[in-house]
């Protein structure tokens, strides 16, 4: 029969400690690494330094954005309000005619941390210009597109109907004048009526054409939401 060998329990309970020892400050150290983890899809707010544009920036501009409130993520503050965070212009198309509203993308790749640069991924989701009282939404690539301003439309419109109008008349009288000779003073004839219906549709649709969609301008009291695409590990 076999005898058991058994350590004293003296020994034991050293042989324990000194795993615990081995042990502890890894598993520690992997747990604090753990809680310093800004996950994916959390969103950042941010306010720029400097005013942007699609009309007037160009691509390779560098854009500086501090975060405008503390990141917490289960109750631990990770990123600090004033934090800076890098990105640059990759893409700044002016609005043009007609309705085609000015494109800006901002590619936000680095933030400063004590000193020293980290690469991000993340992706714009919308800009809220409170100077202007207008939110700026962006596409699914992170790109935020000026649309169109319906009082632009609205003032061509009637800017080119008040044109067709002086057309109008003009047709209208010349089409009397003609009557006129032709013993019908005083009727509008069909003609004069067709060429006046047809100058003033021509001045409207000129008027909507002539209309350019709004460009994207963001200025410092711009907030601007950004979505992380991958997490971001704080070392």
């Amino acid at each position: 029969m076999q005898k058991r060998f058994r350590l004293p329990g003296y020994l034991s309970a050293c042989l324990f400690i000194l795993i615990g020892f081995a042990i502890g400050p890894a598993s520690l150290a992997q747990a604090q690494n753990d809680d310093l983890i800004i996950p994916k899809g959390t969103e950042i707010q941010l306010t720029l330094r400097d005013p942007v544009s699609s009309k007037l920036s160009e691509p390779g501009d560098e854009i500086i954005a501090v975060v405008r409130r503390d990141v917490v993520v289960e109750g631990r503050r990770l990123l600090r309000e004033g934090t800076e965070v890098v990105g640059r212009v990759t893409l700044a198309q002016p609005a043009k005619r007609p309705f085609k509203g000015g494109r800006l993308h901002i590619t936000f790749d680095r933030i400063r941390l004590e000193g020293q640069e980290q690469k991000i991924s993340a992706v714009m989701k919308s800009a809220s210009d409170f100077t202007r009282d207008e939110k700026v939404k962006s596409d699914s690539e992170g790109t935020l597109n000026g649309g169109v301003d319906g009082g632009k439309v609205l003032d061509n419109v009637f800017t080119g109907a008040g044109v067709g109008y002086i057309g109008v008349t003009i047709a209208i009288l010349a089409g009397a004048a003609s009557n006129e000779g032709g013993g019908g003073f005083g009727v509008i004839s069909q003609g004069g009526a067709i060429a006046g219906a047809s100058v003033l549709g021509g001045s409207v649709i000129a008027g909507v054409v002539m209309t350019k969609g709004k460009e994207v301008r963001l200025d410092e009291r711009a907030v601007i939401r950004l979505k992380l695409e991958r997490p971001i590990s704080l070392e």
